[in-house]
């Protein structure tokens, strides 16, 4: 049974709340939500295999982007992203934790993400 509630029609960062924000920070906590949340995801949909990629490209976007398009220097970030739901999430979760020196915020590397709207209702 999940210890938090995901409500899709919340802003992003409102989505997770759970026993590992007491006591935490709000960026901590959430953060640590997010990884939680992908957890699960993985699991439920390791297996999905999308029909038509044209309808299950995700763009994500950040401050520094324009288009997929990389400006700003930010060199460690992915131009544009066409994974499947498994792969995306894989890839977003491992990079709150990546070494590349700069700093991921699960509310950057998750907002603007599909998969949020298409597979958690």
């Amino acid at each position: 049974m999940l210890s938090f509630v995901v409500d899709a029609r919340l802003p992003v960062k409102s989505i997770i709340r759970g026993p590992d924000c007491v006591g935490k920070s709000d960026d901590i906590a959430y953060n640590k939500g997010v990884e939680r949340l992908i957890d699960i995801l993985v699991d439920e949909t390791k297996n999905v295999k999308h029909q038509n990629y044209n309808d299950y490209s995700y763009v994500h976007s950040y401050p520094n982007r324009d288009n997929g398009s990389v400006i700003g220097g930010a060199t460690c970030d992915r131009q544009l992203w066409k994974l499947d739901c498994w792969s995306c999430l894989v890839t977003a979760k491992n990079k709150l934790n990546d070494n590349c020196g700069h700093t991921h915020d699960a509310r950057i590397e998750l907002a603007d993400c599909s998969i949020w709207y298409k597979m958690i209702r």
